[in-house]
C-alpha cells in the first residue's frame, strides 16, 4: 500500500475522518462543547431515565466518575464464568495470532479479550449494560440517548516485567464526550492490576498528547495522592469518563477479569461493528437505538 493509500485509508469512509477530526481537539472545555452540540441532533433522553440521581450524575462530572453499588450480585458472576468456562480468547494486541485457552496464555501475552458474540450472550451482560439506574447517570452526563458503542470481557495477566499499552497512563479520545461502565468479576487487589485513575484529570488542560504516559509523568503533575486505586471484591462497579488519566494497572501476582461497557454520543469511527442475534430467552427487552450497533433487531 503506498502511502497515499495509507493515508486516504486513515480518513475514508467520512466517519473515519469524523473520528479523526475530535481526536484534534484535546482542550477539555472546548471538547465540552463541541458535544453540547452535538448532543443538540441526537436523541433525548427517554423521560423515564431523565431525572434521579443528582449526586451520581455531579461526581460524574466533577470527579470524574461515581461508585455503583448493589449492581451486580454474586450468582450472576458465576453464571458468566460458568458460561465463559469452554469460550476460548485472543490477545487484544496480536489477534491475528489466534485464540488460545484463558486460562493458558502465551507467554507474551498482557490482556486477552473474549469474542463479542460470547459476551453479548453472556447472562446478566446486557443487563448490566442497560440498567435503568446506569443509562439514567450515563445519558444524563452524556446530554442525549446514549450508545453502547463498546461491550467487552478481558484478562490481564500478571508475568510480565514492563507494562504494555494501555496499562500505562492514558486518556482515551473515542468520541466528543463518553462513559465507561467498569464491572470486576474477580476479586482485585494491589496484585491484581486494579484500575487507576485521576480523579479530576478529565477537566485538565494538561496531557493533550495523544500518548501513553509513565508514572513519574502523571505523578509530577498530581502527586500519588492524586491517583486513585480501584480495588474490590468481585462485583465492584463504577462509571468513568475516561477522557481522563487512566490505567489497567499491571498484575504482579493474579489475574483479573473485567466487564466493560462504553457509552458515547455516537458509534466509535475506526470501529466495525457488526449487530447479532442474541440466542439468549431473558425476557430483556433493551432499547434498540442504545443497543443498535450491537443487537440485530
Amino acid at each position: 500500500m503506498s502511502v497515499l493509500e495509507k493515508i486516504i485509508s486513515r480518513f475514508y469512509p467520512p466517519k473515519n475522518l469524523a473520528f479523526h477530526l475530535q481526536r484534534q481537539v484535546m482542550r477539555p472545555s472546548t471538547r465540552k462543547k463541541l458535544a453540547k452540540l452535538a448532543t443538540n441532533m441526537l436523541p433525548a433522553l427517554p423521560k423515564e431515565i431523565s431525572t434521579g440521581y443528582t449526586d451520581e450524575v455531579n461526581n460524574l462530572e466533577q470527579h470524574g466518575y461515581v461508585m455503583l453499588s448493589d449492581l451486580v450480585q454474586q450468582n450472576q458472576i458465576e453464571d458468566i464464568l460458568g458460561h465463559l468456562s469452554d469460550k476460548n480468547v485472543y490477545d487484544r494486541w496480536k489477534p491475528k495470532a489466534g485464540h488460545f485457552n484463558a486460562d493458558v496464555p502465551p507467554n507474551d501475552c498482557h490482556t486477552a479479550l473474549y469474542d463479542d458474540i460470547d459476551v453479548l450472550n453472556c447472562p446478566h451482560a446486557l443487563s448490566w449494560a442497560n440498567d435503568p439506574r446506569v443509562l439514567s447517570i450515563v445519558g444524563q452526563a452524556l446530554g442525549a440517548k446514549p450508545t453502547l458503542s463498546s461491550l467487552a470481557i478481558w484478562w490481564s495477566y500478571p508475568g510480565h516485567d514492563t507494562p504494555q499499552q494501555a496499562e500505562n497512563f492514558h486518556r482515551d479520545v473515542d468520541d466528543l464526550h463518553f462513559i465507561k461502565l467498569f464491572i470486576y468479576l474477580t476479586d482485585v487487589d494491589e496484585n491484581c492490576g486494579p484500575h487507576n485513575f485521576v480523579p479530576g484529570s478529565q477537566r485538565h488542560d494538561g496531557f493533550r498528547k495523544i500518548r501513553r504516559y509513565e508514572d513519574h509523568e502523571v505523578i509530577s503533575t498530581f502527586g500519588s495522592e492524586g491517583i486513585k486505586i480501584f480495588t474490590g471484591a468481585k462485583g465492584t462497579s463504577f462509571l468513568e469518563n475516561t477522557f481522563g488519566l487512566h490505567k489497567g494497572q499491571l498484575p504482579s501476582k493474579n489475574r483479573r477479569l473485567l466487564f466493560q461497557a462504553q457509552y458515547s454520543l455516537h458509534p466509535i469511527g475506526i470501529y466495525t461493528y457488526n449487530p447479532l442475534p442474541r440466542t439468549r430467552n431473558d425476557n430483556l427487552k433493551p432499547d434498540q437505538y442504545i443497543n443498535r450497533l450491537f443487537i440485530k433487531s
